[in-house]
């Protein structure tokens, strides 16, 4: 039991915290690493995001999985963070600007907080076409 509560603590405090992450992630978006922002996502959204320019080349260019060819800032919202609520293996950061507040779902994916792209409605509203 020792061992299970030791190895717990040890791996929670080499795990960055989820406003940390989140300013990872939004630091990757601006440098356009694509690699480094998908290393901060949830796995499956890393997935299809992966997956997007083949989707993109095999269906001719007719279906885009990202409005604006590859993952942008707009995927997530600006403005500093207030507020950051932990419960158990999620977690949710909330940020704001002159816009209301903006929520980052977060998920704890092998002792790591990932972003939950597939929560967001940023991520609805990228997937979508141009109007």
């Amino acid at each position: 039991m020792r061992r299970v509560l030791a190895t717990v603590l040890l791996l929670s405090a080499c795990r960055d915290d989820p406003a940390s992450v989140f300013d990872q992630a939004r630091n990757a978006l601006a440098a356009k690493d694509d690699a480094a922002f998908l290393q901060l996502c949830e796995p499956r959204a890393a997935a299809l995001l992966t997956a997007a320019p083949a989707v993109v080349t095999q269906s001719g260019r007719v279906f885009k999985v990202l409005r604006d060819g590859r993952p942008t800032a707009r995927l997530l919202p600006d403005g500093e963070v207030v507020s950051v609520a932990e419960n158990g293996h999620r977690a949710v950061v909330t940020t704001r600007s002159k816009k209301p507040a903006s929520r980052v779902p977060m998920l704890l994916v092998a002792g790591q907080w990932r972003i939950d792209l597939l929560e967001m409605p940023q991520f609805a509203e990228a997937i979508q076409p141009e109007r």
